[in-house]
């Protein structure tokens, strides 16, 4: 039980949930209890993609993380359905529709995840304390299609990486490294997003580009198939590509300007992703 939750704890930087403190009307608090599921189901996606072990009382990760995910969101339905007015009252609407965001997504529903999300960005683009919007909330909002990308980004190389040894072509993880850049690309326009300028959701920003990493770690990997050291040129990349996203990790409160009291977390994060980002030889 510690082991699996000091391990969860190292994992949480890349999170998503918006913990708040809500007040205690009937709908708020089913909003903490939707953030509540949707946690849960988080620390069991997370458990299953790193293969945590001693998953207290879980059998099927996936099943039970889906089935977190369903409570979640049938949860913050409810409470949006009967309570939309105190909800935009307390200064929550928004978090409420960012969980459900978040649940759909989660669920394979990116469509009307994009949907929901296009909602509270509009919102926040009103400026109207009925509907306010936390930074936090309007920029997971506003990353959720780049999430997506790196979603279908993971499934490309782990495709790649289950392919025969030569059924595996240059023009494929070519096209992997190519859909890696333009999702980088994407993460540095949120970056300089002007709402989150100072804002500790730059180390989400930063902890999604070493996602990057990993998935390219993957894809990289299965190149040691191609002949004459053809696996050398891609091994390189993902190479100069981790030190790069590490680097520039620790650096994300003297580059956002977040201030010296988030270096221990730079600090964490950065030992943590350093171990699942392996430098290929």
């Amino acid at each position: 039980m510690h082991k699996y939750r000091f391990k969860i704890k190292m994992i949480a930087f890349i999170t998503i949930v918006s913990l708040m403190t809500v007040g205690c009307a009937q709908q708020a608090k089913q909003v903490r209890d939707a953030q509540d599921s949707f946690s849960q189901g988080a620390a069991l996606d997370l458990a299953r993609k790193f293969n945590i072990e001693d998953t207290p009382g879980v059998s099927d990760p996936t099943q039970d993380s889906h089935r977190y995910y369903t409570l979640a969101l049938g949860t913050v339905n409810e409470a949006i359905r009967d309570g939309a007015k105190d909800l935009k009252k307390d200064g929550i609407y928004g978090v409420a529709l960012t969980i459900k965001a978040l649940a759909l997504w989660r669920l394979g529903d990116t469509t009307s995840s994009k949907k929901v999300a296009d909602d509270v960005v509009l919102l926040a683009g009103k400026n109207e304390p009925q509907n306010k919007v936390w930074p936090r909330d309007l920029g997971i909002c506003k990353s959720l299609p780049v999430l997506f990308k790196i979603d279908a980004l993971a499934d490309q190389a782990k495709a790649f990486a289950a392919q025969s040894p030569r059924d595996r072509t240059t023009d494929t993880i070519d096209m992997i490294l190519a859909n890696a850049k333009q999702t980088e690309d994407d993460l540095a326009k949120l970056a300089g997003d002007a709402v989150l300028k100072g804002h500790p959701f730059q180390f989400y920003l930063a902890g999604a580009r070493c996602e990057i990493a990993n998935v390219l770690q993957e894809a990289a990997a299965a190149t040691a198939v191609f002949p004459d050291d053809g696996a050398q040129k891609y091994y390189k990349k993902y190479n100069d590509y981790r030190q790069q996203a590490l680097a520039d990790l620790k650096k994300v409160p003297a580059t956002h300007d977040l201030g010296k009291g988030f270096q221990d977390r730079a600090d964490q994060m950065h030992t943590y992703y350093s171990g699942v980002l392996k430098e290929l030889p």
